[in-house]
């Protein structure tokens, strides 16, 4: 294919918006409805130098590089559409755009004297452009993204995603917005905030996250124990089940997502790759920090074999100082905004399937070629699509609209994602990319009828069979997703996926297969995984061995034989050392699953077995400076001095200094502290460290209190010291990161001056009274400091209730909690609130901790059983399940249940970890009459939520989560 100009010419062509001076659409403005609300709307202002504008709307069409058959139309331009941050069609082929003007450049990120708006934009009189406008919803802040769906419109407005109902369809919204999840972080980013609200063609209500901050996203009065923590991300929001969930994780700032033919979603990103073929449940590889899950340990790399910069050359912000021609000739930059996969049947049938991307610094549409590799697929480099001369195109999605033609939104600035210049808030337009070609075809829906069957409620078991049985691959991969969703708590799905893992001609349905096991019982994954690991012609793939690992890694410590056995089997080398390495980190609870991994590693008679092992065991040993070795490491150690590779002996050398005298504290400390290190070794020795925690560590902790991978260690680490300064920045640390927030106010109430610090703060209106919780209101009562207490009284309220306010409590939820309301509650809801808030001491049907006594046998079918030990756990406590109290000579204070006792140490079971104590630090010692559970557990849960667990409490066999 060639252009109609030569790539070479785009640059070298001395034309913008300067040189034809400040010139707007010539496009007659469109009527607007009587109901227009313009003459109350604040009117945006430019705070950017006027020093250039840009071309007229059709100028900059006009001038737009196409393959031949293509020409660039203009829909709309300023002043009819400004701000298009967004925008999607309705069932009517009519264009909703949604219009952000409080977005503004850095430090302010957003400005509170502007609103944002919903526009509709359509062509009556079928000439390509718009002739119509009406204003829909004109009181948004902060809106980046909408969604049309019968009824309404979905609008994300960090920090809340909305629904404006319009049931008639009559464009007037019926009430106020409805808040259907909040919690999306948007005080610490704006470029990087959630946006690109989508549905899917399984009906699911898809959007993006950004890398530089965590949202904690609920439906609206969520406690944030049981929110969704999101980081750098793809979620979705089932819109008739309303339920929110991570699709996967990875990325820096994703700002583009579309489906192909067969169903498989696709997301572009910025700076460290362009392009993902996204997997449920993957982590793919992000610009900084570590994945919300720790054990991930690994990510996979981008989709794509190519950059559309020139990395051997530039790194990737020297764009910012202008284009080079490499990059130009590598697709022009590393911003990529939007993304559209062509399957609309009227472009020629060599873009059927191509992948498209607004690339933002270099002014185009990059075009990507997707083929299908291994278990997944290859993106390969297309020449690019369209060219824009205009400098101030800023095209930020590419959409196919009803027509089957290539819909952009163009922002229309000179800036970027960091802008510091100022906004240009008067400009923007919609273009429109037409083929006319010879080859034009028919426009056909953007999915196939099997596909958006999923969406319907009718859809089950029988649909997801007949995918299942089908020829096609893609029939049959989504047929494995669908399964998983709806029914992977049931044994016969089990069955089912370790015959197609085992049978499987298709990488990509073994791929799906692998996504699977994150949604099936914990304790069969494993026999999944092991079906997936005798596939070695997946040993090598991009993704799989990742996609199973990242299915089984929650089950390994707690089914230790069965993936000892998985990891001497597997015929996956990545899986082995996978497991190894989580086996190496949980060495202290599963010494004897060390040892016997070890053991088969020696029996076996594969030479690369045992190296395998042996990596993945330091790899999981790596931030720690001592541990105990296991019985068998002597005789490991002998046999690879007898006919160990170099590798393997170098490997034990390593370990044996973990097993011995230890590793030398300088190169624990250079480990925790190095930003290009790997995020489990570093998280490992940072807490190795404060095993012993000295005065020296104290300045390095500080500097890494706001570190992307080892905050969380280092606001835990910082209770260890009284130093002035620790308090302030654990109370800013809270203030930032809503993840580490109880981390936080645990390191606060530990010391008395520290619990001052946090009652100030509370008092100054810097931290809600509620951040603390009973258990943490306990431990500063514990300090015995009469002015301590007192302060916490005025602050906070009383630690407990006096027994008659108990017993009124008591009889309010008994006359509550019915019969028929516990029979209509739903105890999967319950399972869920009884894993946050009782599976960290309490144990039923074998889920959760064996600290307090195990539910399981007990009398929770007697309410008033339920309710007494719920509202006054400390009236009966065995002495077993008695709180001690301890005060350590560095001014900490110590509360929790002994669980074991030698001469040297202590090991005290808290509310939320366990913790060793050297008793050479223990100042003081009592025995409390309280229990570890603490009164007011139900104070922050509705009565929804209360019934919940009641009934979960009162079931009569186990239930399945959700």
């Amino acid at each position: 294919m060639t252009f109609t100009k030569p790539l070479s010419t785009f640059f070298g062509v001395m034309i913008c918006g300067a040189f034809f001076g400040p010139c707007l659409s010539a496009q007659t403005p469109v009527s607007t409805s009587p109901g227009d609300h313009d003459h109350d709307f604040p009117q945006p202002y430019d705070s950017e130098p006027e020093k250039t504008s840009p071309m007229s709307a059709e100028q900059a069409a006009a001038t737009a590089v196409l393959p031949p058959g293509f020409r660039c139309e203009v829909f709309a331009s300023e002043p009819d559409v400004q701000q298009p941050i967004a925008m999607c069609f309705d069932g009517r082929g009519r264009l909703w755009v949604a219009e952000c003007y409080t977005y503004a450049e850095r430090p302010d990120r957003w400005v509170d004297d502007l609103r944002d708006r919903i526009i509709i934009l359509e062509d009556t009189d079928g000439d390509g452009r718009a002739d119509k406008r009406d204003v829909f919803w004109d009181q948004a802040n902060r809106l980046t993204s909408l969604a049309h769906v019968d009824g309404g419109v979905y609008a994300l407005c960090p920090p809340q995603l909305l629904f404006i109902a319009d049931a008639d369809g009559d464009d007037v919204p019926d009430g106020e917005p409805e808040v259907v999840l909040d919690g999306f972080e948007v005080d610490t980013s704006s470029h990087n905030v959630a946006n690109g609200l989508k549905v899917g063609p399984d009906g699911w209500l898809y959007g993006r996250h950004g890398i530089l901050s965590v949202s904690l996203v609920g439906k609206p009065g969520t406690p944030d124990g049981r929110r969704t923590s999101v980081n750098t991300a793809i979620w979705r929001y089932h819109i008739k089940r309303q339920t929110f969930e991570v699709f996967c994780h990875g990325g820096t700032n994703p700002w583009g997502l579309d489906w192909n033919a067969d169903g498989q979603l696709f997301y572009t990103n910025t700076v460290i790759g362009h392009l993902w073929h996204a997997f449920p449940g993957a982590y793919y590889e992000r610009m900084f920090g570590a994945s919300v899950n720790p054990h991930a340990y690994e990510v996979i790399s981008q989709t794509a074999d190519h950059f559309h910069w020139d990395t051997g050359k530039e790194d990737w912000n020297t764009i910012r100082e202008g284009l080079s021609s490499s990059t130009s000739a590598l697709g022009g930059g590393h911003a990529h905004m939007g993304c559209l996969i062509y399957k609309s049947g009227v472009w020629p049938d060599e873009y059927a399937g191509n992948l498209f991307t607004c690339n933002l610094h270099g002014r185009r549409i990059n075009r990507d070629i997707l083929e299908r590799e291994g278990c997944g697929y290859v993106a390969h480099h297309g020449e690019d699509f369209l060219l824009m001369k205009d400098p101030f195109f800023r095209g930020l999605d590419v959409i196919a609209g009803p027509d089957g033609q290539l819909w952009i939104n163009d922002w229309s600035d000179t800036g970027e994602c960091h802008d510091n210049t100022g906004l240009h808030r008067r400009s923007g337009r919609i273009y429109r990319v037409v083929y006319e070609g010879d080859a034009k075809g028919a426009a056909k829906p953007q999915h196939a009828d099997w596909l958006t069957a999923r969406a319907q409620s009718d859809f089950g078991s029988d649909q997801i069979n007949a995918l299942l049985e089908s020829d096609e691959e893609a029939r049959r991969a989504m047929g494995v997703r669908f399964l998983c969703e709806d029914f992977g708590a049931q044994a016969t799905t089990v069955d089912r996926l370790v015959h197609l893992a085992r049978t499987e001609a298709s990488g990509l349905v073994r791929g799906e297969v692998a996504a699977g096991l994150q949604r099936l019982p914990i304790d069969r994954r494993i026999e999944v995984a092991a079906a997936l690991c005798e596939r070695n012609e997946d040993a090598d793939d991009r993704q799989q061995p990742l996609m199973i690992w990242y299915g089984v890694e929650e089950a390994v410590v707690e089914h230790a034989d069965d993936a000892v056995k998985l990891a001497i089997q597997t015929r996956i080398p990545r899986i082995r050392s996978l497991i190894a390495r989580r086996l190496g980190e949980s060495l202290d609870e599963q010494p004897a699953a060390v040892e016997r991994v070890l053991a088969a590693s020696l029996a076996s008679q594969s030479a690369d077995i045992r190296p395998e092992v042996l990596q993945g065991l330091g790899q999981g040993l790596r931030g720690r400076a001592r541990a105990a070795a296991p019985p068998n490491w002597d005789a490991v150690a002998a046999a690879v001095q007898r006919d160990g590779s170099a590798v393997e002996k170098q490997l034990v050398q390593e370990l044996s200094l973990v097993f011995g005298d230890g590793r030398a504290r300088d190169a624990v400390v250079t480990l925790a502290f190095d930003t290009e290190a790997d995020p489990a070794n570093r998280r490992a020795a940072v807490n190795s460290l404060m095993r012993q925690p000295s005065d020296d560590l104290l300045p390095k902790l500080i500097a890494a209190i706001n570190d992307h991978v080892i905050a969380g260690e280092v606001v835990r680490a910082l209770a260890h010291y009284e130093a002035p300064g620790v308090s302030i920045r654990l109370i800013n640390r809270w203030r930032r990161s809503v993840v580490d927030r109880s981390a936080a106010i645990d390191s606060l109430v530990a010391r008395k001056q520290h619990a001052f610090d946090l009652l100030a703060a509370i008092e100054a209106g810097k931290i809600p009274a509620d951040a603390i919780s009973p258990y943490q209101a306990r431990q500063i009562e514990n300090h015995g400091d009469a002015k301590l207490s007192e302060r916490l009284r005025q602050v906070w309220g009383n630690i407990r209730e006096t027994p008659e306010a108990k017993k009124q409590e008591m009889a309010r939820w008994k006359s509550l909690l019915t019969a028929d309301r516990i029979g209509a509650a739903d105890p999967v809801a319950g399972k869920a609130i009884y894993l946050q808030q009782c599976a960290s001491c309490h144990q039923l049907y074998g889920d959760g901790q064996p600290i307090g006594p195990n539910l399981t046998g007990s009398d929770r079918h007697n309410l008033d059983y339920l309710l007494g030990n719920v509202f006054d756990p400390s009236a009966v406590v065995p002495a077993a399940y008695r709180m001690s109290v301890f005060l350590l000579q560095d001014g900490r204070v110590l509360t929790g249940v002994v669980t074991a006792e030698n001469d040297n140490v202590i090991t005290l079971q808290t509310q939320k970890q366990i913790e060793q104590v050297d008793k050479g630090l223990i100042a003081q010692r009592k025995l409390s009459q309280l229990s570890l559970m603490p009164d007011g557990i139900l104070t922050y849960l509705s009565e929804t939520d209360v019934t919940n667990l009641v009934a979960y409490l009162m079931t009569q066999g186990p239930v399945a989560s959700e």
